[in-house]
C-alpha cells in the first residue's frame, strides 16, 4: 500500500485552506486596510525588558504582548493581511484536527464555518488581533494535549498556561474537561476535576498574594468587550462552541443535501457553502465610511493637509471626526474661512473642536485643535492624559515629544524620544526628533515646530476643558496676534450666525495678518449689510471683492424667482450656492 499521498491529492486537500486564505488576504489588503491602521496606531510595541515586564504584571499580559508585537507589523498592510489570514487558516486546520480526533466526518463544513465566524469578527476594526491569536493558541494546545501530552502533564502545565494567556485559558480547560469526561471516560473525570481545582487554587493565590488584582479581572483578562468591538453576541457563542468542540465533534449531523449527493459532491458543497458565506460576510461588512475616515486620519498624521481637503471634496462625509480633522487641515493651510461651508458643519461647533471627555477616541484626537492654535500646554495635557489611560501609542508619543520640544523641556523630550527609539518602526522619526534636543535655533527654524513656537501663548490662564471656544476668547484676549485662533473664532461665530460679533472683528483682522477678507467672512458681511439696510461694518483697509457682491445678488435673485419660498428655492440654491454661508444661514 502506498503510504504517500499523490501530489494531486495533496493539492485538493490544501485547496480549501488556500481559497479561504486568498479571500481573507485580498479582503483585508484591498477593502479593510483601515483595520491595520487603527490597530497599529492603538499600541506601541517596544523592544525593551521594561516593556516586557510591564506586560507580565498579570496573567494574560504575555498574550497582549505577543499580539502587540505582531500588530506592529500592521504598519504594512501586506504583512498585516498575511498575519491575519495565516492565523485564521491555522485555526481552521486545528479545528479539523480536533474533529478528526473524535473519528467523525472529515468534511470541512464545521471548521470553515467557524473560521468564517472569526473572519466576520475580525472585520470590525475594534476587534483586536490578540483575540483570534488567543483562540488559536487554545486549540493548538488542545491538539498537542490530545496527541502528545499524556498523563498529568496538562494539569501540571495549567498554571503556566494561565499566566501566559489569562482568561483565554478557560477555553482550553473546558476543552480538556469535556475531552476527559466524554471521550476518554473511565477515570477521565479525575483529571477533569483536578485541572479545574488547580485553576481555582491558582486564581485564589493570584488574587490574594501575587498580582493584587480583583478576582473578576484575573478571571477574564485580557478579554474586554471594548477589545472585541462590542460583538459579544457573536463572540460568546463562538467561544462556547470551541470550548465544547470535543463533545460536539462526536455528534454526527447528517446534512440535508448529503443524502441526494455523492460523497465527492457533498464534500465540495461543504467547502463551497462556507466560502460563499465568507464572501457574503465580506460584502456586508465592507464599511466605506469608516475606511474613508481612517484614510483621512492617516493623511492627517502625515501632515498631508492639501490631500485631506481634496479627498474630502471628492468624498463628502457626515462623520464629525472626519470634518474635525478636515477643519484643522483648512486652518493649517489658511483656508478655514474660505472653505468652511464646502463641508457639512455642526452648528454647535463639534466639527471645529472636541470637548474634553475621558474617552480614548476623543482624547487621542482632541488635542490637535489646541496644537493648531498654539495652546501647546493644553495639547500636551490631552496627549499625557491619554498616555496615562491607555499607555504609549505612536502618535500620542510624538505629540508629547513635539510639545516638550516647543516648550524647551528637553530633558522630558529626551525621555520620550528614547522610548520611541525602542519601537520597531519609529526609530527613524525618533532620531529626527533627537536633532532638536538642546538646540533652540533648530526648533525655531523647523517649518512645523517653529510655526507652533511663534503661535505659542505666553500668558497663562486656566483652560476650560468643556468649552473650547472660551479658551479661544481667553487666548485672543491676552493681546495675542494668533491668526489660527482668530480663524477658529470667526468660524465658530459663523456657525452660530452671530453677525454682530463678526462685524465687531472686522477692524482687527489686518492686525492678525489678513491681507484680504476670507470668502465666508465676505458673505457674512453681505448678509449683515442686508440686515442693517445697507450699512457695512468698518473693515479698515480690507474690502469685499466684486465677485462676492455679484454672487450675492444672484443668490437673492434666485430666491426671489421662487417667490421667496424657502422650500421651493432650496434645490436651486443648493446646486449653485450650497457651499456658501448664505445657504447655511437659510437651511442649516
Amino acid at each position: 500500500m502506498n503510504q504517500f499521498k499523490q501530489p494531486g491529492t495533496i493539492f485538493l486537500s490544501a485547496l480549501p485552506y488556500f481559497l479561504f486564505f486568498l479571500i481573507s488576504f485580498f479582503y483585508f489588503l484591498f477593502f479593510a486596510e483601515h483595520i491595520f491602521f487603527y490597530q497599529e496606531k492603538s499600541s506601541l510595541f517596544l523592544l525593551s525588558t521594561e516593556y516586557l515586564l510591564q506586560n507580565l504584571d498579570q496573567p494574560g499580559g504575555f498574550l497582549k504582548y505577543l499580539g502587540n508585537f505582531l500588530s506592529a507589523f500592521f504598519r504594512y498592510p501586506v504583512a498585516g493581511s498575511l498575519i491575519l489570514s495565516a492565523v485564521l487558516s491555522l485555526f481552521i486546520f486545528y479545528i479539523l484536527r480536533i474533529i478528526k480526533l473524535s473519528g467523525n466526518s472529515r468534511f470541512l463544513f464545521v471548521p470553515l464555518t467557524t473560521g468564517v465566524a472569526l473572519f466576520f469578527l475580525q472585520t470590525n476594526y475594534q476587534y483586536l488581533f490578540y483575540n483570534n491569536l488567543g483562540l488559536l493558541l487554545q486549540v493548538m494546545l488542545f491538539c498537542l494535549t490530545a496527541r502528545r501530552l499524556k498523563g498529568w502533564m496538562p494539569v501540571a502545565l495549567i498554571p503556566l498556561w494561565y499566566f501566559l494567556t489569562g482568561g483565554f485559558a478557560w477555553i482550553y480547560i473546558m476543552m480538556y474537561t469535556v475531552y476527559q469526561i466524554f471521550i476518554v471516560r473511565g477515570k477521565g473525570w479525575i483529571k477533569a476535576s483536578a485541572i479545574i481545582l488547580v485553576m481555582m487554587v491558582v486564581l485564589g493565590i493570584s488574587t490574594e498574594f501575587l498580582f493584587f488584582r480583583s478576582f473578576k479581572t484575573l478571571l477574564v483578562f485580557p478579554y474586554s468587550n471594548n477589545d472585541i468591538g462590542g460583538q459579544y453576541s457573536l463572540f460568546a457563542p463562538v467561544v462556547v462552541f470551541i470550548a465544547l468542540l470535543p463533545l460536539i465533534a462526536r455528534i454526527r449531523i447528517k446534512l440535508p443535501f448529503a443524502g441526494r449527493m455523492t460523497e465527492s459532491a457533498a464534500k465540495i458543497a461543504t467547502i463551497v457553502i462556507p466560502l460563499v458565506l465568507m464572501l457574503a460576510a465580506a460584502y456586508f461588512r465592507y464599511d466605506l465610511k469608516t475606511r474613508q475616515y481612517f484614510r483621512v486620519e492617516k493623511m492627517f498624521y502625515e501632515y498631508r493637509f492639501d490631500d485631506i481637503i481634496s479627498y474630502n471634496i471628492e468624498n463628502p462625509s457626515n462623520n464629525i471626526l472626519t470634518i474635525y480633522l478636515n477643519n484643522i487641515a483648512l486652518c493649517e493651510t489658511g483656508r478655514l474661512n474660505d472653505m468652511l461651508f464646502h463641508f457639512r458643519q455642526s452648528p454647535d461647533g463639534q466639527t471645529l473642536f472636541l470637548k474634553w471627555e475621558m474617552y480614548w477616541e476623543v482624547l487621542r484626537r482632541g488635542g490637535y485643535f489646541y496644537y493648531s492654535v498654539g495652546m501647546i500646554n493644553e495639547a500636551h495635557r490631552w496627549a499625557f492624559e491619554n498616555m496615562v489611560m491607555r499607555g504609549h501609542f505612536p502618535e500620542g508619543l510624538k505629540m508629547l515629544i513635539r510639545t516638550e520640544l516647543i516648550n524647551g523641556n528637553y530633558r522630558m523630550a529626551a525621555r520620550y524620544i528614547n522610548t520611541l527609539k525602542k519601537s520597531l518602526f519609529y526609530n527613524r522619526e525618533a532620531m529626527t526628533f533627537e536633532k532638536f534636543l538642546y538646540n533652540d535655533s533648530s526648533v525655531a527654524s523647523d517649518p512645523e515646530l517653529g510655526k507652533k513656537l511663534m503661535l505659542k501663548i505666553e500668558s497663562d490662564f486656566f483652560s476650560i476643558t468643556d468649552d473650547p471656544y472660551s479658551n479661544i476668547e481667553l487666548l485672543l484676549g491676552g493681546d495675542s496676534i494668533n491668526r489660527n485662533a482668530m480663524e477658529y473664532k470667526l468660524a465658530f461665530l459663523l456657525l452660530q450666525e452671530d453677525l454682530e460679533s463678526i462685524a465687531g472683528e472686522f477692524p482687527r483682522l489686518e492686525r492678525y495678518g489678513f491681507k484680504r477678507l476670507p470668502v465666508h467672512i465676505e458673505e457674512a458681511a453681505m448678509a449683515y449689510q442686508l440686515m442693517t439696510n445697507g450699512i457695512l461694518p468698518d473693515m479698515g483697509n480690507l474690502a469685499i471683492e466684486n465677485r462676492t457682491v455679484t454672487r450675492f445678488n444672484q443668490f437673492l435673485q434666485t430666491f426671489q424667482f421662487y417667490g421667496n419660498d424657502l422650500k421651493a428655492a432650496e434645490p436651486a440654491l443648493r446646486e449653485r450656492f450650497g457651499n456658501t454661508y448664505w445657504y447655511y444661514m437659510f437651511y442649516r
